[in-house]
This record gives C-alpha cells, sequence and structure tokens, in this order.
C-alpha cells in the first residue's frame, strides 16, 4: 500500500501540480525538493482519538500525493500532515506555480502576441483547463507580478501632474533657480 496525503488545492494549481508530475496520480513529490523538505519537517503519526478515521479517497477540490521514503522518518506511520503542514505545501506549491508563470510570461507586454492568448496558450501547454476562474486567476496574478516592477507599481501611468500624490510631488526634482 501507498502511502498518501491529501491536500486542498484551488482547481487551476491541481491542474498545473498534476501536469508538473507527468499526469501521474496520486502526485509523487520529488526527493530532496522543498516540497519533500516540508513533508518530512511537518509528517507525524495518525491521531489516536476516539472518532477519527483516517482519509483513504480525496474530497472534493483535494489532490493525491504520494508520500516520498525518507531515510529517518517512516512514512509507513509518519502519514498525517498537520494543519500548518498543509499550509506551509500549499504556500510552496503555490510559489513553484507563481515562478513558473513569471518565467515563462514576464515580457507578455513586449510581444507582438496578445497577453489573452498568451495566457490561455501557457494554461494549454501546462496542463490547466482554460476556463473564466482558471483565466482570471492566473490573468490577475500576472498583472500583480508585472506591477510590482513598473514605476510606482502601475502598468500604466495615466494620471496627469494634477492628480499626483503631494509625496510623489515632493519627490521630484527642485529646481533653485528662476527661470526668466
Amino acid at each position: 500500500m501507498e502511502n498518501t496525503i491529501f491536500i486542498t488545492l484551488e482547481p487551476y494549481l491541481a491542474q498545473w501540480l498534476k501536469h508538473e508530475s507527468g499526469g501521474i496520480s496520486p502526485i509523487p513529490i520529488k526527493r530532496a525538493s522543498a516540497e519533500a523538505d516540508i513533508l518530512r519537517l511537518n509528517l507525524r503519526t495518525q491521531p489516536r482519538y476516539d472518532g477519527y478515521k483516517r482519509q483513504l479517497k480525496p474530497e472534493p477540490n483535494q489532490v493525491e500525493i504520494l508520500l516520498p521514503k525518507f531515510k529517518l522518518k517512516d512514512t509507513r506511520n509518519n502519514n498525517f500532515l498537520t494543519a500548518h503542514g498543509e499550509k506551509c505545501l500549499h504556500e510552496c506549491i503555490r510559489t513553484r506555480f507563481r515562478v513558473a508563470l513569471w518565467k515563462d510570461l514576464h515580457t507578455v507586454g513586449n510581444v507582438v502576441k496578445r497577453t489573452k492568448e498568451s495566457i490561455e496558450h501557457w494554461m494549454e501547454t501546462h496542463g490547466i483547463e482554460v476556463d473564466d476562474t482558471n483565466w482570471n486567476t492566473i490573468a490577475k496574478i500576472l498583472q500583480r507580478n508585472r506591477a510590482v516592477y513598473c514605476p510606482n507599481h502601475r502598468l500604466t501611468d495615466h494620471k496627469s501632474s494634477k492628480h499626483r500624490k503631494k509625496s510623489d510631488k515632493l519627490s521630484q526634482p527642485q529646481s533653485h533657480f528662476v527661470h526668466l
């Protein structure tokens, strides 16, 4: 019997993770990866109290993850992921996704292809179902990442000078010379 855990992921993340793992279910975690380190740190023995039953199949919006084998932690006994561990694993997977998205699409504004088409193509090549929810989520993630690298965290600067904040006006170089 394989030792697995179940974690809740957003649909686009679950689809991306499964595709990144070769479409295999349960999803294998690579040894010596950040995800494996998080699992090794947060796996515990199953709780032993009345009424507790081990989860045997995924609930809606959950993915099944195959536990890697650890040298100093036997996953036959230590196969319960703490709530904190699930949060850390989710954030690690989400961060890997954002890095992959940014790496592939950060220059979208500088190429001939439209952003919509680029995102749809990226989703298709990474096994993510192209629907409104997934597309809007990924577009917003990309937009926020791109905004970080733009001046004043804005993708465009359509503000006129009379609408700028006082702090923006004060940060501009002031001329000490009087022009006649």
